[in-house]
């Protein structure tokens, strides 16, 4: 938890000065935009109001660069006390600032045995083993045994399967006894034995259940945040030739200033919102090592394609 913490920090502050980045480059535009909307009205080109526009918006930009550099601090001081120094110190970042751009793949076949090392369970299967000393080779041999991932690292058919409210599973989990972990044979004249077994093998399922819907939440959350950064590219490309055009036109007198300050703001917010979803694409791959109980390995994948 501490070390995902960390790394959601150095994400948040790379957000962070990315989006500062843009805030100078906004600003160093709007500037050489008010030169020329100034030269043009000494000569008699545009109206008073245009000056007026590009000096409102490069205040505007200007006026935002403090709350962005005292977020960066915040942040860094908050990354600072993680990591048990002085708040007055800004951590050192040991990667360049491309560093988070993007998360690697994820691969297809991912297996389900990795869940199992996620401390949770690990708790909940000891109370198991302490109810039930049979329930080690039970649960060993019915720990659900499938693919996380599919093509392109989505959630696989087999993963939406097992947590559907239908499965035996979700049942276990709401308290039915008709169970896929099965401890063999239960003395009957042990009672008492027998509902802290039924209890704990309940807990042990909810458990199971909450990991396996953790990461098909991580892995549906990818997948619409990929499509939405695809579209978002488009977006920011297309912000970038319109821009070009109104500047084109503007120059030649073929339409108002308030053309360019639109075009402008369209092609601030598009890179802005590419910012958000990298990071929250990032924080994502976060989330999914965590429900996971870790990262992967590759090995591991291919050793589980060839068995397949």
């Amino acid at each position: 938890t501490m070390i995902a913490e960390a790394i959601n920090l150095y994400l948040n502050i790379e957000s962070i000065e990315r989006q500062i980045q843009v805030n100078h480059k906004s600003i160093d535009a709007f500037r050489q935009s008010l030169d020329i909307v100034e030269g043009r009205y000494r000569r008699g080109l545009t109206t008073i109001l245009d000056v007026r526009q590009a000096s409102r918006i490069l205040a505007q930009a200007q006026s935002q660069l403090p709350a962005l550099t005292a977020a960066l601090g915040i942040q860094n001081q908050a990354l600072a006390i993680l990591q048990g120094q002085y708040p007055k110190n800004k951590p050192p970042r040991e990667q360049n600032m491309d560093y988070f751009r993007l998360p690697p793949d994820v691969p297809p076949g991912l297996p389900s045995d990795l869940i199992s090392r996620r401390p949770d369970i690990a708790a909940a299967e000891a109370s198991l083993h302490a109810a039930c000393a049979q329930i080690g080779v039970a649960k060993a041999s019915r720990f659900p045994q499938i693919k996380l991932t599919a093509t392109f690292g989505y959630a696989s058919d087999e993963l939406n399967a097992l947590l559907d409210p239908k499965s035996e599973l979700w049942n276990i989990a709401a308290g039915g006894m008709q169970s896929v972990f099965d401890a063999g044979k239960r003395a009957a004249n042990q009672r008492a034995a027998q509902a802290r077994y039924e209890q704990a093998l309940t807990i042990y399922s909810k458990t199971v259940l909450q990991a396996f819907g953790e990461v098909e939440g991580a892995l549906l959350n990818r997948k619409e945040l990929i499509e939405r950064r695809n579209r978002l590219l488009k977006y920011r490309d297309e912000a970038v030739a319109t821009l070009d055009v109104a500047y084109d036109r503007y120059s030649r007198g073929l339409v108002d200033y308030l053309t360019v300050l639109d075009a402008q703001q369209v092609r601030i917010d598009a890179a802005l919102q590419l910012i958000s979803v990298e990071y929250e694409l990032l924080s994502n791959y976060v989330s999914l090592c965590r429900a996971l109980g870790g990262g992967w390995d590759l090995k591991m994948t291919e050793g589980k394609k060839a068995e397949d």
